[in-house]
C-alpha cells in the first residue's frame, strides 16, 4: 500500500510541469511561459511575462525588464542562495521587497 502511494505522489509531482525558475533550453520546457537562455541565465530560466503591478504565479516575483529591454518576468523568488540552481544567488532587487535568484552578471 506504501509503494502504491507513493507512485500516486512521484506522477503527480511530475505532471505539475516547468516552474518559475527552472531550467530549459527552448520555450516548449516552459509549458506556457517562456525560456530565457542568454550568458545571464546559465542552463536557461523558466519565466512568464508580466506587469510591475500584476501578478505572477506562486513562489516568483516580477522583476522589470528581465525578458528585454521593455518586457518584465517572473522570477523564483528566494530567502538565501541554497534556495536557487547553480549558478545563481538569491539577491535583492527592489529596495524593500523579496529576493531573487539573479544570474551571474547581476540579473534572473
Amino acid at each position: 500500500m506504501f509503494r502504491l502511494l507513493s507512485l500516486c505522489v512521484v506522477a503527480t509531482l511530475s505532471a505539475c510541469g516547468a516552474v518559475v525558475g527552472d531550467a530549459c533550453t527552448v520555450n516548449s520546457d516552459c509549458g506556457p511561459g517562456i525560456c530565457l537562455n542568454r550568458n545571464d541565465t546559465p542552463g536557461g530560466m523558466c519565466s512568464v511575462t508580466c506587469t510591475l503591478n500584476g501578478t505572477c504565479p506562486a513562489g516568483s516575483l516580477c522583476v522589470w525588464k528581465l525578458v528585454d529591454s521593455e518586457t518584465s518576468g517572473c522570477a523564483h523568488v528566494c530567502t538565501r542562495d541554497a534556495d536557487c540552481r547553480a549558478g545563481y544567488t538569491c539577491e535583492v532587487r527592489l529596495s524593500l521587497g523579496p529576493r531573487v535568484c539573479i544570474g551571474p552578471v547581476g540579473t534572473p
